[in-house]
């Protein structure tokens, strides 16, 4: 095949590209949004008391501008004393449609991940990876997440200790 004709044949490959890209960041952002008003529900009690505190700031780093104006990091302050850090990195995920770290200050080095993962088609769920060995993958829901958040609390009160 000459050069002209696998031009050709690149071109009409990746003509939609573009509208697809859109639709890809527009899905991210929505879900993401969905994923922080979710666990503001799941927290709410907690939350309205002030054992919670939930903040939000800027992404420091970005795959795309849109998600610098429409996407933040969610903070956690979980009792006054550590504090639980949301962080999306992007869409560009193999396996995955997009990605969340999740780490606790300071831990950074031990963070999860939490995955955007298209079940079905059109049908996407988070799920909380330890690892990437299959025992460790969870479907992130209340309970995944209240459990995460018992374990580091109990991790901090042993280092405080």
């Amino acid at each position: 095949m000459e050069f002209k004709e696998k031009l050709a044949k690149l071109a009409e490959k990746n003509k939609n590209r573009f509208q697809r890209l859109e639709e890809d960041k527009r899905v991210w952002i929505s879900e993401v949004k969905k994923l922080y008003e979710d666990i503001e529900n799941w927290l709410k009690e907690s939350i309205d008391c002030g054992h919670i505190v939930a903040e939000y700031y800027s992404l420091q780093y970005i795959e795309y501008e849109e998600f610098i104006e429409q996407l933040f990091i969610m903070e956690l302050t979980l009792g006054g004393g550590p504090c639980v850090v949301l962080e999306p990195t992007g869409i560009n995920i193999i396996g995955a449609f997009g990605k969340i770290d999740l780490y606790l200050r300071g831990h950074k080095d031990e963070k999860v991940m939490l995955l955007l993962i298209e079940m079905q088609k059109n049908k996407l769920e988070w799920e909380l990876w330890r690892s990437s060995k299959d025992h460790d993958k969870f479907p992130f829901n209340k309970d995944t997440f209240e459990k995460l958040l018992s374990d580091w609390i109990d991790k901090e009160d042993k280092i405080s200790e």
